[in-house]
């Protein structure tokens, strides 16, 4: 890293949080449906008991022989909980023009419940043409996550506000092969929205007249068009397998940067435009499905998320001149992970169906040592600081999902779904810095104590 790095690590603690909250516990969302929901959405590419499996696979619309429609909404409350202390080092200038950093003390920085709960609404529609093809519409959502730190919070250099909200828009088309296989295919247009803020903390003493200023307030949106594909096969009359395959996307956000500081050689831009590229994964999903003749059935899912192409984020502020573009805001390299499920469901009768989950989730955040990151602070400030990959914005760990959900058929047209589900992962060490050229160092060292999530959704389906 490099001091063209360091001397705008300022704005990194802004930006960088867009994607890094997007990649927590909303690193992506799997909530597409309510029933899927119930199965801990295995094999949520393949069974196709309602229009939602249009969000996994194009495919799906070979299952429908009428008009079916398919809207729901699942409420996300998820619960992340850190301990630990903040250090400053301030800068102090020597007479040679030179700058030393000494600790100017210790701070408590807890934090409770700072990731906010959302509601998650999703819409579909699944629509014959003929006998071999039919169609689909998708409209859901395939990131998001707001993060709000308290204002007193002492690493809010570090990490402060974020809210990124994304909508995917994803026609479909089938082709029934034969009563045994089915190929789709559809373009996704995806749309990005992100509004951050990055703050001195309110009670900032070292320098008050500084407290609750505002390093940058960042605004932007943009989108992105993508593809994917998937193919079902009936092996016989009571299983199916399911295959489907999304492609990256790379939103190109835009918008506008602000600041309480600016004009200044830190932040040497106000009311001005900026971009910023997210990489975001391709993703693989396989399925498997059976019913058993005695009304029980049972689901497999895996699904295989391509994080290792997000390595990186760089902005581009073209008011800040060459010195500072490209802005190589953070080095991330993800690691590619898995999520593998397992439900099973069991059939009351005509109208009632009851169904349970369980999944394992793989983080994406890479374990160990910034070791780059941390050879470039000590050759900026002299500080021997240990920095994890893991952060404050993205506490991303291992995770674990039990489920449980429920059908009520109210007639041939016209059913109900919902599903509850708990969400919990290991403790995790975090260590975090941000720098201020030549003014001040923000040390986090601290662990998770708490990352945990409970989802409910419901849905209506209804068939013309």
């Amino acid at each position: 890293m490099n001091k063209k790095y360091l001397r705008h690590a300022v704005l990194a603690a802004a930006i960088g949080s867009v994607s890094q909250g997007a990649m927590a516990a909303g690193f992506y969302l799997q909530e597409t449906s309510a029933s899927g929901l119930g199965r801990a959405f295995a094999a949520e590419n393949t069974i196709g008991d309602n229009a939602a499996i249009l969000a996994r696979n194009p495919a799906g619309s070979a299952l429908f022989d009428t008009y079916t429609l398919t809207g729901g909404i699942t409420y996300v409350d998820p619960e992340i909980d850190v301990t630990g202390d903040v250090t400053y080092f301030a800068a102090v200038e020597l007479p040679d023009g030179s700058f030393v950093y000494v600790d100017a003390g210790t701070k408590e920085a807890d934090a409770s419940d700072y990731a906010t709960s959302a509601f998650i609404p999703n819409g579909y529609l699944a629509a014959p043409i003929n006998d071999e093809w039919s169609w689909g519409l998708a409209m859901y959502t395939d990131f998001g996550l707001e993060t709000d730190f308290p204002d007193n919070f002492a690493g809010t250099t570090i990490a402060n506000k974020t809210n990124l909200l994304t909508l995917n828009i994803q026609p479909s088309i089938a082709y029934k092969i034969n009563d045994a296989f089915s190929i789709g295919a559809s373009i996704n247009f995806l749309y990005a929205d992100a509004t951050l803020k990055s703050s001195f903390p309110s009670d900032f003493t070292l320098n008050p007249a500084f407290a609750g200023a505002t390093l940058l307030d960042v605004k932007g949106d943009g989108w992105d068009v993508s593809w994917s594909v998937g193919a079902l096969w009936n092996i016989d009359d009571n299983t199916r397998a399911g295959i489907s395959y999304h492609a990256k996307y790379d939103p190109k956000l835009k918008g506008d940067v602000n600041s309480d500081l600016a004009p200044n050689p830190v932040t040497p831009f106000d009311d001005a435009s900026g971009n910023l590229t997210l990489n975001l994964p391709d993703t693989l999903e396989l399925g498997l499905y059976h019913r058993f003749e005695n009304n029980w059935a049972i689901a497999f899912g895996y699904m295989y998320t391509n994080w290792s192409r997000f390595e990186r984020l760089e902005a581009f502020i073209p008011s800040g001149g060459e010195e500072f573009n490209p802005l190589l805001i953070k080095e991330e390299n993800f690691v590619s992970g898995s999520r593998y499920s397992l439900a099973a469901e069991y059939f009351f009768n005509d109208k009632v169906t009851v169904r349970f989950g369980y999944a394992h989730d793989e983080g994406a955040a890479r374990d160990g040592f910034n070791r780059h990151e941390e050879e470039a602070i000590m050759e900026e400030t002299g500080l021997d600081l240990p920095i994890t990959w893991r952060t404050l914005s993205i506490p991303d760990t291992d995770r674990q999902w039990l489920t449980i959900g429920g059908t009520y058929k109210h007639n041939d047209r016209l059913s109900f779904d919902a599903g509850l589900a708990y969400l919990w992962g290991d403790d995790e060490l975090i260590q975090e810095a941000s720098l201020i050229e030549d003014t001040l160092v923000t040390y986090y060292d601290g662990f998770t104590t708490k990352t945990e999530a409970w989802l409910f959704s419901a849905a209506v389906n209804y068939s013309f």
